[in-house]
């Protein structure tokens, strides 16, 4: 009986901790964003967030100063696909570089409606939505 339970709820509840995923994915970035913004105002120089690995935002993502230190880093996310910029730099004026490239997050077997979209304004503050982008 627990086996013919576990059957029918095993693929519901992959999709259920996908699409946790996906929303964790989306306040990691989120906070990785904040932090980056910070410490180039903090420390009055250029914060870059990029990918750990050409331009796959999905194995992780690093913060990193001017001479290259690293100040975070995010470790993969095995399940849910991540697309946005190169990457993104922050003046020293926490101002970014790029503007008007979102960040989506989602996976294959969760729906639309939980997936996340990561912008980051003008003024170099992240928001996060939910949806897609």
């Amino acid at each position: 009986m627990v086996s013919i339970l576990l059957t029918a709820a095993g693929p519901s509840l992959s999709n259920v901790i996908t699409a946790q995923q996906v929303k964790n994915a989306g306040f990691d970035l989120t906070a990785a964003l904040v932090v980056a913004r910070s410490e180039a105002l903090t420390r009055n120089v250029s914060v870059t967030l990029a990918p750990n690995s050409t331009e796959n935002w999905a194995l992780g993502w690093v913060v990193r100063d001017e001479g290259g230190n690293v100040l975070r880093r995010q470790n993969p996310y095995a399940r849910i696909t991540v697309t946005g910029p190169t990457q993104v730099i922050f003046n020293s004026d926490g101002r970014p570089n790029v503007t008007s490239t979102p960040f989506a997050l989602t996976a294959a077997e969760v729906a639309l409606d939980n997936a996340r979209c990561v912008r980051v304004r003008l003024n170099g503050r992240p928001s996060i939505a939910k949806g897609g982008c």
